[in-house]
């Protein structure tokens, strides 16, 4: 049996929303996230609004048809007078 083509998986900007599809709302369309980073194969999304983020495959992650960013703020470094 011939195998079918893979589709390239879809690399996003930092900060890009994208559609889940491997997460459904409770409405059971795929949940449109901010994608902040991927770490270990697995993307790294957190809600638009803010939130928890949530990791899920690269093959998961679709584009939207008509793209929206957001400004997305990477976390500092600890501070070494922080720690004691």
């Amino acid at each position: 049996m011939p195998s079918r083509p893979r589709m390239p998986v879809y690399t996003p900007t930092v900060g890009e929303v994208v559609r889940d599809l491997g997460h459904r709302d409770f409405t059971g369309k795929p949940v449109e996230a901010v994608y902040m980073d991927t770490l270990a194969g697995l993307v790294h999304l957190r809600p638009e609004a803010g939130g928890c983020e949530w990791t899920t495959k690269p093959e998961h992650v679709q584009a939207l048809t008509e793209p929206r960013f957001v400004t997305v703020q990477h976390p500092s470094r600890p501070r070494t007078a922080d720690v004691t």
